[in-house]
């Protein structure tokens, strides 16, 4: 599931404006279970990655400076930086994200709220794929900025019967 959600991904950012244009062809239950595999993958390879960058650096410091390095101590603790860091994740790309969704809605009248969610998921994919690369995620940030614009002006409102299964608003 993580590899579909991944080559998913990579499409809407090789194609932003197809892929927000055929957005009314998922199911939001689709997009949201795409979303939440990135999302917990990535949080775990981001603390993976920081606690690999802490062993690394203090076994440098401890060959390159001759400084005593108490080696559980130094896991223990980097152990814990990892899971706080898992749980922010996890909790930026939940609750931060729900937030910032109603916010948006404020300004954004004709959208319907699921759609917004839609839009909003998708305009994530980079900050998901690659964030956890740099100490600075500004870049992608501003990408995902930029995607959940050119989400808003080519998203197509799809018309649904007063009385459909589909009507959720």
């Amino acid at each position: 599931m993580v590899f579909k959600a991944i080559k998913r991904g990579l499409k809407i950012l090789s194609n932003p404006k197809e892929e927000f244009q055929n957005l009314n062809k998922r199911t939001f239950e689709s997009i949201v279970g795409d979303y939440m595999a990135l999302l917990v993958s990535v949080a775990v390879l981001a603390g993976l990655a920081s606690l690999t960058y802490s062993i690394f650096r203090a076994v440098y410091l401890d060959l390159s400076l001759d400084i005593n390095i108490q080696y559980l101590r130094m896991i223990n603790y980097s152990a814990g930086r990892a899971t706080s860091l898992i749980f922010f994740y996890l909790f930026a790309g939940t609750f931060l994200q729900f937030f910032l969704s109603l916010i948006i809605k404020l300004f954004l009248k004709k959208i319907k709220y699921i759609s917004l969610l839609k839009i909003l998921l998708y305009s994530l994919t980079p900050f998901l794929l690659f964030a956890w690369l740099l100490p600075n995620p500004l870049p992608f940030g501003i990408w995902s900025i930029f995607l959940l614009v050119v989400g808003i002006r080519t998203y197509k409102h799809e018309h649904i019967k007063k009385n459909s299964i589909k009507k959720r608003d």
